[in-house]
Formats: structure tokens, sequence, C-alpha cells
């Protein structure tokens, strides 16, 4: 009986390296990059990409679906048998495959070798970015648990009382229900806190902002991120799988707007430096700003109220283990009188309607506006990252989804409109796809910039289907 040779794991790790980008193009696929992942689309047919590829982590997916991979060879087997996980004969097939698409031989245990039509010793397919050298992110449920002892330690500070009070116009019940937090610049206290965890819960690897430090006596394990409000993520089966901080001081970020290029240097004392020629264009402060300059050239400050609650290591700062956010969580935004009853762990289906789904930008926003509507939200960072929201959509069901994004990202015809269209543009298809109809919620911005600010000073938007 014929049997079939191993391959030896030296080929196998190769393949392994391949950049799953490059090699997805030489197979014939056409790629749309956002940030380090690529869209392409799905062997089924499809009108807009929903098949996601990311280098760095060595994996493809695609929305809605159980596809994907890790590895040339799951990608190569699902374009060519629809299978991302051949076995026998077919296998073989997809190794050969991969090795003549990306120009390398494939070496067999025996010692026998496969050469690829074509073979010049030059591989044509280059290896993936490194790979970060983070811990990878625990499940939902895990993360849940961490992050609501996380929550059970750092109590609301009175000026993040007064700040929820005062701007977003919330009563002491919603923000009770709704569980923000006070992450202090304590350190002392971080580090107590992280102690109290780990003697219950174990050790926090894995867990988004979580850190662990190289000590001057020991390494020991502490909670990172800059001083400000967490505000809780919740999945669709409230599980706290992420927190975003709202800073109590913002990172202050100097733009440069115009032709050519420029790079920004110091904080204090700020330099706009022309990468072409070196000179420096414009030097000051940020209380200066913003100048316009000749050419036009213009130097802006922005100020970033909010990041991550995320530590990804960074051995030259000391940090040894760390977890990012990636990928980033959405929220699950819910009526204060549902978020009483919604116990962590149950699907969102069995507490409330959820036959519309408001999909948004910002957590806070979406707990207010949730309160008016009496509809779920579900809520993204940014416009630009509409993407998360499909799957959690796609297992709801919901019969409508409407787009309630800020005034400004519906009309600027800039990088902020052209992110919702291009959400619409992207979504529509796939909701149709699976029964589901899409509408905005559009409103003049003299009425208010977000949908919280629209019902807060209230108003009411108006619903077109699209």
């Amino acid at each position: 009986m014929y049997v079939m040779p191993r391959i030896s794991q030296d080929t196998m790790n190769r393949i392994e390296e391949l950049d799953l980008a490059e090699f997805a193009t030489l197979l014939g696929d056409q790629l749309t990059r956002e940030g380090r992942h690529y869209y392409t689309y799905r062997n089924d047919g499809e009108n807009t990409p929903s098949l996601c590829i990311t280098p760095s982590k060595r994996m493809w997916t695609a929305f809605g679906s159980t596809e994907g991979g890790r590895d040339a060879i799951s990608y190569y087997a699902y374009r060519k048998f629809n299978n991302p996980y051949p076995t026998g004969e077919k296998f073989i097939e997809a190794v050969e495959g991969v090795a003549e698409i990306a120009g390398i031989e494939i070496e067999y245990e025996g010692g026998q070798k496969w050469t690829p039509a074509g073979f010049t010793g030059q591989p044509k397919v280059k290896n993936a970015p490194p790979a970060p050298p983070e811990s990878p992110k625990k499940d939902n449920p895990i993360l849940n648990q961490f992050n609501r002892r996380v929550m059970e330690e750092f109590p609301l500070q009175l000026e993040h009382v007064n700040h929820f009070k005062e701007k977003r116009k919330l009563n002491d019940r919603q923000i009770q229900a709704r569980q923000y937090r006070s992450l202090t610049e304590n350190k002392q206290a971080r580090y107590s806190v992280t102690n109290k965890i780990m003697k219950e819960l174990g050790e926090p690897e894995g867990i988004p902002g979580f850190m662990f430090l190289k000590g001057k006596q020991a390494n020991y394990w502490t909670l990172g991120g800059r001083p400000g409000i967490l505000l809780p993520f919740r999945d669709i089966f409230n599980h706290v799988h992420g927190f975003q901080l709202r800073y109590d001081n913002p990172q202050v970020e100097v733009v440069v707007k115009g032709k050519g290029s420029y790079h920004v240097q110091g904080s204090d004392e700020i330099k706009v430096v022309d990468k072409e020629t070196g000179s420096i264009i414009w030097e000051g402060k940020e209380e200066q700003l913003p100048q316009v300059l000749p050419g036009p050239v213009v130097i802006l400050s922005k100020r970033r109220w909010y990041g991550w609650l995320a530590s990804s290591p960074a051995p030259e700062r000391g940090i040894l283990k760390g977890t990012s956010s990636d990928p980033a969580p959405y929220h699950c935004a819910v009526p204060t009188s549902v978020l009483e009853r919604w116990r962590p762990g149950q699907s969102i289906k069995e507490v409330m309607d959820t036959s519309t789904v408001w999909w948004g930008e910002g957590p806070i926003k979406g707990d207010i506006a949730a309160d008016f509507t009496e509809e779920p939200h579900l809520q993204a960072a940014g416009v630009s990252s509409w993407r998360i929201l499909l799957e959690p959509t796609l297992e709801l069901k919901p019969k409508r989804v409407i787009l309630g994004f800020d005034a400004d990202a519906q009309t600027k015809e800039d990088s902020v409109g052209k992110a919702v269209l291009n959400c619409i543009k992207g979504a529509k298809p796939i909701l149709n796809e699976h029964g589901i109809e899409l509408a905005i919620y559009v409103w003049p911005e003299e009425a208010g910039k977000g949908i919280d600010d629209l019902f807060n000073n209230g108003f009411k938007g108006h619903l077109f289907p699209i």
C-alpha cells in the first residue's frame, strides 16, 4: 500500500511564515487595505469584500461565517476546494499549489524534494511582518471576570460623576447602572488592586490593561493606562470585554496639512520639519496653534480624549508582558431599565426586542441614545471601525439596522464623511444578503453634533431607508 510521504516541519514552518496578503494577491485576489488589515471577497459571491486578512497575526477570516485559517495552505484550499481544512491528497495538492505560487521547494522527511515549475531559488512571497510579542487576548467570558473585578475596585470619583451629570445630563440611576469607573493615577493603588485580583483569578496575562513590569528587585504585575474615566464595553451577552478611557488630560497631537511631507518634533517646544530639506518651517508652543504658512501649510493641534485600556509589550520601557486591545471591542448599549436586569452571559435577545439595531460611535453616546430610543445600540470606537459591528449584528438577526453616526460625519466631504459612505456601501449588501434592511438617521448639525446631544437638546432626527 502506498503511503504518502510526510512533509518536513521546516517546509511547514516556511509556509506558515508567508505573508498572507502578498500570497492572496499572487493567487489573483484584489485586496483593499485598511490599517494592518486587508479585505477581499468570499467565494460565494458578494457585492462588498468581507474576508479579512491580517498578515501580522498570520490569519484570515470571513465575517458572518466560520471560514478562516492561519496559513497560506488553508487560504489556498478555501479558494480552490471551498474547504480551508483539506486532508489526504487534497492537502498535498494544496501544499504544492502554495509552494508553486510562493516559489519554494517542498522537502519531505525522507529527504526527497519537490521542486515547483519555474523554481529560481528566490521566494516570490515575502515573510509576514513580525508577530507582535504580546499575550493573546483571552475570550470574552474570561475578560469579563477580570474586568468586572477591576470595576469593583475603582469607584467613580466625584469629578467624573459631575462630568456625567453636567456635560452628559445623566442622572444618578443611569450613572450607577452603566458602572462607569475612575482609573486613579495612584500607582500603589493599581498595584494593590492587581495583587488582590491575582489572588482570586490568577495571573492577568491576556487581559488588556494589565502589564508585567521589570522591577528593581523583582518583576511584577500592575494595571497600566492613563488616569481617566473607565468606560465599559459590553458584548451582546453582557460580557465586559474591554474598556475605553476618557483621559483626564488629553493627548495633544500636532497635525500638518498641506503639500509636502513633514515631521513634528517635541511636545513643549514644537518643531515642524520639512522631511525633504530638513529645514524647520515652524517652531513654537501648542498654545500658538493653529498656524497657516505659505503654500498653504496648516499646522493644527488636536486633543485626543479617548484611548483603549491596553498595554502592549515594550521591553525598552520595562513592559515585559502585555496585551493590546486588538481586535477592538464593540459596545452593546441598552436602556437603563434593561441593563439593570441583564445578567452577564445572557443574550440581549432574551431581555429585549432586537428587531431594530442601531449602529453608532462612542460608548457614552450609545448609552444615552438607548434610553431615548429604547432599542439596542451597537457602538464602534469610530465610523471607520463599522466592520466590527457586523458579527454581533448578524448573530442578533434584526429586521433593520439604523445608522446613527455623528451629524458632521453625515455631511462632511472629508475622510469622516467618506467613512460613512464607505460604511453604507460596504454594509448594505452584507446586511441585505441576510434579509436585514438598512436605514440612516439624520439631523442638522446645529441640533447636536452627536446623537446624544440631539436627544439631550430635545430634538429628533429623520429616518431614511437606504
